[in-house]
């Protein structure tokens, strides 16, 4: 791909800290097209007074784009990216003697390559994960223009080396996704009224037309009022149900329940309530296991066990094994 003339640099000045200084020809800003982004619609920008769609746009009118600040740089890659169905990461930058970028790269996710140090290692203790980068070259390249202070086009290739990802699908990569303010306020005021998360899903998917115009998953939207009603626990969930099983046993007389602390954190917690206790005088030894924590990040089972003494049951002791 032919660049028109325009600078262009090695792909070998790959280093992070350059100390680098780029003079340019003071006829080079006269083609400068001032670029704002529009943040209602993503895949649109104002070049020149013009709005055009990221979609529409030439590789002349690239050449010609000109931005004020580098997150300008990066947010318009960005977008250019989720248009087309990849997802943009940061690359090369060089420095001036004062510390200030004066160049920023912005390449495929894909650019580069696994080193093959890693690949042969024989002492792995995991599987290899899944090779993603295929040394793509689709990149951008911005410099400073050190009079105007605008940002310049002077490297670009858009071409690919590897399928892109289907219209269909650019909605569920996850830098495409998630909860802008608005989301997050609605799904907190309707699950405040006691609304299920599934339901606020569905409510929002048809608000805003099907599920590629969300802009996030149902998994985003349970991760979400997750987040927020963990967030409302005071002093973390061990507190709280400690404090929770303190008012039962004020408020409930037949009460029962101990705890063990271990390096200052909630290490083993049984407890038993009236309401049990009165059942297992009735119905003699119940014993019900629930092991779902066992599965998380706590690695503790939960047991559901009715009876307040030793000795236990044989069975008890059989099960207590079997299920370790």
């Amino acid at each position: 791909m032919e660049n028109d003339g325009k600078e262009s640099y090695k792909d070998g000045d790959q280093s992070e800290d350059l100390s680098v200084e780029y003079e340019c020809s003071s006829d080079e800003s006269d083609d400068m097209v001032d670029v704002t982004v529009d943040e209602a619609e993503a895949d649109i920008i104002n070049a020149g007074g013009l709005e055009k769609l990221i979609t529409d746009l030439t590789i002349e009118d690239i050449w010609g784009l000109a931005f004020d600040t580098e997150s300008q740089v990066c947010e318009f890659y960005a977008k250019y990216a989720k248009c087309y169905g990849f997802v943009s990461r940061k690359d090369l930058k060089t420095v001036d003697a004062n510390g200030n970028i004066n160049t920023r790269q912005l390449v495929c996710n894909k650019a580069g390559e696994r080193r093959w140090k890693h690949l042969k290692r024989d002492n792995r203790q995991r599987e290899h994960r899944a090779i993603t980068r295929v040394n793509c070259k689709a990149r951008i390249r911005f410099i400073r223009h050190y009079r105007t202070g605008k940002w310049k086009v002077s490297v670009f290739e858009s071409e690919h080396n590897h399928p892109l990802c289907p219209p269909k699908y650019r909605h569920l990569i996850a830098v495409n996704r998630g909860l802008d303010e608005a989301d997050k306020t609605q799904a907190d005021s309707l699950r405040a009224c006691g609304v299920k998360t599934c339901h606020i899903m569905g409510y929002m998917v048809s608000q805003k037309g099907g599920y590629d115009k969300v802009g996030f998953t149902s998994k985003d939207l349970h991760n979400h009022i997750s987040k927020t009603r963990r967030g409302k626990v005071k002093d973390g969930d061990a507190f709280a149900a400690l404090a929770y099983l303190f008012s039962k046993a004020d408020s409930d007389p037949l009460f029962l329940g101990k705890f063990t602390l271990k390096d200052g954190r909630l290490d083993n917690l049984v407890w038993a309530d009236g309401e049990s206790v009165v059942d297992y005088e009735c119905f003699g030894d119940v014993l019900a296991f629930h092991y779902t924590y066992k599965k998380n990040v706590y690695n503790k089972p939960l047991s559901h066990i009715f009876r307040d003494q030793p000795p236990w049951p044989d069975d008890y002791l059989w099960m207590r094994s079997a299920l370790r």
